[in-house]
């Protein structure tokens, strides 16, 4: 890189000489041209000295400045070793310094043994009082603990009294009698400590019912007398190690007796045990609430999911983060009922029992992983490490692979039919087209359904459901899946495609109505026969597939109005185009509509999809149009706006034929409207807007297009009328109809 420089210095100062003398007169330049070279040279130099000499006085002055600073560093040090050297034996530097530490430490004796005797006499009144305060808290175990961090505040107070007298009796070589004396002392206090840590446990146990009587709050109180107790823990064990080390000046600095005298307690580990202790009791209770109805007592284990809900809701706020209560618990309970039902396998529990407990395990896990987001790592081991009974997955594997089967074989006659169409499609006694998939599928679902009835468990059943949402969703994306595939067929390559597209596809959607109508009548029949628990779970997974069924029929519905206005692109394209004004492709449109709608829609479709096809086909003429309207490229005006009213009346005049007047006036307003913005002078533009804007939000870009293809608007008009326009709109601000989109929103892009 660095030798590229050169070389690209000496290339530019030959290009800029060969640039100077590029003609010969430039030749006789060049003593003139040296010169001026020379005297640039000359002021260059000059400059380059001058900022040398600046760099290197400023180098220089750095120099010198490291230098002060390292030598006020070295007096810094002189100073802190004496410093350090007076502070070790401060006796050697102040007279009288041994008799003033001998005053001092009669002295400190005096006030520690007036204080001690002041305690001693207090104590029992002391006890009393929170004794007074433990009854009442105990007399309530669920509720707020109002007095609890008081409780322990006195009782820590005077169990470090008690620590360090008893420590300073034994340190001062007291009688064995003495000692004893004090231990007799100190007797009913260690009676009250030890009902407040039974009191303490029991509320840590009690944490969730707690938290579901409104008195989560307590949490707080337990993990703030936890962390208060660890940090003393803490404190008395790191200076326990300092005066254990070799150190002995500085473990010497240390004189405190209640690092010696303090029992270590543990009070956070002691929680967490007593909460997983909480979680195992727990379990053992609601088991034994049911004796030997293992079944019902799977059924009924919901009440775990309930709780780590609550922990996570209410107590995981009210705890320190480190602790992690919820994982606590999540573990507590995961290893309380994996050891549970170990046990409880290990007594030989009934075949009924088996087989749900077998469902139960991978209910459990799925709940715990997609519902409560507890990580797999928390769920180990797996309950029953995995070995429970594996008959009830070998009978729903069967199920699986049977009605994949049948559906496979079902799908392959049923989809080679559609798209050959070698046939007609059946008639029904009501003229109606339809298919024999729904009939052959829901016989074979509802044998498989009978199946999982006769098990009476209705766990099973809903796993059959279950199957068999998932075999009719599966069909229901196949149809979907081939129906798009066909109509994209039928529009790119028509010649090669067999005729018969409509026929099938009315076929298929009244199939589909069929279908809903059966998973209607199997829920209904499957209702009354199980629990609520699953009548629930059954009836979402078969609302679920007859959703599904409507969608295909919907589909369905949409591409019978694709077939039809892919026939009418010749027509629509003509609209309020320059060859409008002399032929007429509304009749053209009418006549299309009335051969598909008459002939085929409303004599073989099912009603409820004819009504449902109306509606959207009066849609799709209407977004058609108002299409056209937008894309024309000159309007006549007023031979354009009489042109557009005889389409309007046409059309409505047609579709009474299926709506009465006072149905299709809501729809045909929207014509009504953009034919009065074509129809409006200049001066009344804006007026006939306004109520247009407030039906249909502003769509100043559709309006705008509207002004610039009316002939009798020069530009200057329209630009006047768009800026009033705008300049209301926006002072205005949106209105409700802006927020909601209208019909315009589902116009095509341009």
């Amino acid at each position: 890189m660095a030798s590229s420089l050169p070389q690209a210095s000496t290339s530019s100062a030959s290009a800029s000489v060969a640039e100077h003398l590029s003609t010969p007169p430039a030749l006789s330049r060049l003593p003139l041209l040296r010169l001026r070279i020379q005297k640039e040279r000359s002021s260059l130099q000059t400059t380059l000295s001058a900022k040398a000499k600046e760099q290197v006085d400023s180098v220089r002055e750095g120099l010198q400045g490291l230098r002060e600073a390292r030598n006020g560093v070295e007096l810094c040090k002189e100073a802190m070793k004496e410093v350090e050297q007076n502070m070790q034996d401060p006796r050697g530097q102040i007279d009288g310094f041994g008799k003033l530490v001998e005053v001092s430490t009669v002295h400190r004796r005096f006030v520690q043994a007036l204080e001690m005797v002041t305690s001693l006499r207090g104590m029992y009144d002391r006890l009393s009082h929170i004794s007074t305060l433990l009854a009442a808290d105990s007399a309530d175990p669920l509720g707020p603990a109002p007095n609890l961090l008081a409780i322990h505040y006195h009782l820590s107070e005077l169990e470090t009294f008690r620590n360090e007298t008893l420590a300073q009796a034994k340190r001062g070589r007291a009688g064995a009698g003495a000692q004893r004396t004090l231990a007799q002392y100190f007797e009913r206090l260690g009676e009250t400590i030890s009902q407040f840590e039974l009191h303490y446990f029991s509320l840590a146990r009690q944490i969730i019912p707690l938290a579901k009587q409104g008195n989560a709050a307590v949490a707080v109180k337990v993990a703030k007398i936890a962390e208060v107790e660890g940090a003393r823990d803490q404190k008395a064990i790191a200076i326990r190690m300092v005066k254990k080390s070799a150190n002995v000046d500085v473990a010497a600095r240390f004189r405190s007796l209640q690092a010696e005298a303090r029992t270590i307690k543990h009070y956070r580990a002691k929680v967490m045990d007593a909460i997983r202790e909480s979680c195992k009791q727990s379990i053992e209770a609601s088991h034994a609430e049911f004796g030997d109805n293992g079944v019902e007592w799977l059924e009924n284990l919901d009440w775990i999911y309930e709780d780590l809900t609550v922990v996570e809701e209410e107590l995981v706020q009210h705890f320190p983060p480190d602790w992690k209560i919820l994982t606590v618990y999540t573990k507590g309970y995961h290893k309380a009922m994996y050891d549970h039902l170990l046990a409880w396998v290990a007594t030989g529990p009934d075949a009924g029992s088996l087989l749900r407990l077998a469902q139960y395990t991978k209910e459990y896990k799925t709940t715990m992983m997609k519902e409560l987001n507890v990580p797999d790592e928390f769920l180990q081991p797996p309950l029953l490490d995995g070995k429970e009974q594996d008959l009830l997955e070998d009978y729903f594997k069967l199920i699986v692979t049977k009605m994949d089967e049948w559906s496979q074989n079902l799908m392959k006659t049923e989809l080679a039919d559609f798209r050959l169409r070698e046939q007609p499609p059946e008639v029904d006694a009501d003229g109606f087209y339809g298919m024999q998939g729904a009939v052959i599928l829901f016989q074979m679902l509802n044998q498989q359904v009978d199946l999982a009835l006769d098990s009476n468990q209705g766990s099973i059943l809903a796993r059959v459901v279950e199957e068999a949402n998932r075999v009719m969703r599966d069909i229901q994306n196949q149809w979907t899946k081939t129906l798009e595939a066909d109509f994209k067929l039928q529009v790119e390559k028509p010649d090669q495609v067999p005729a018969g597209l409509v026929e099938y596809v009315m076929a298929l959607a009244n199939d589909q109505i069929k279908s809903a109508d059966f998973t209607e009548a199997l829920n209904l029949r499957l209702e009354p026969l199980v629990s609520k628990k699953y009548a629930t779970v059954i009836a979402d997974k078969l609302n679920d597939a007859m959703d599904g069924y409507l969608d295909v029929a919907k589909k369905c519905v949409q591409v019978l109005i694709d077939v039809v206005f892919n026939d009418l692109k010749p027509a629509t394209k003509l609209l309020l185009g320059p060859s409008w004004y002399a032929e007429d492709p509304m009749a053209q449109i009418i006549e299309t509509l009335k051969d598909y709608m008459v002939e085929d829609y409303q004599t073989h479709l099912n009603p409820n999809l004819f009504d449902l096809l109306i509606e959207d086909i009066i849609d799709t003429f209407l977004i058609n149009y108002l299409v056209a309207v937008r894309r024309s490229p000159k309007l006549r005006v007023p031979t354009a706006v009489e042109r557009m009213r005889d389409d309007i009346n046409k059309s409505f005049d047609f579709f009474t034929l299926y709506k009465s007047r006072k149905e299709l006036e809501p729809y045909f307003d929207v014509l009504e409207g953009v034919l009065q913005l074509v129809s409006a002078s200049k001066m009344m533009v804006f007026l006939d807007y306004w109520p247009f804007r407030k039906k249909y939000g502003p769509n100043l870009a559709y309006v705008e297009a509207i002004m610039k293809a009316r002939d009798d608007l020069d530009r200057s008009a329209v630009s006047d009328i768009m800026e009033s326009i705008k300049r209301k709109v926006n002072s205005e601000g949106p209105t409700d109809e802006d927020e909601g989109p209208s019909i315009f929103a589902r116009l095509p892009a341009k």
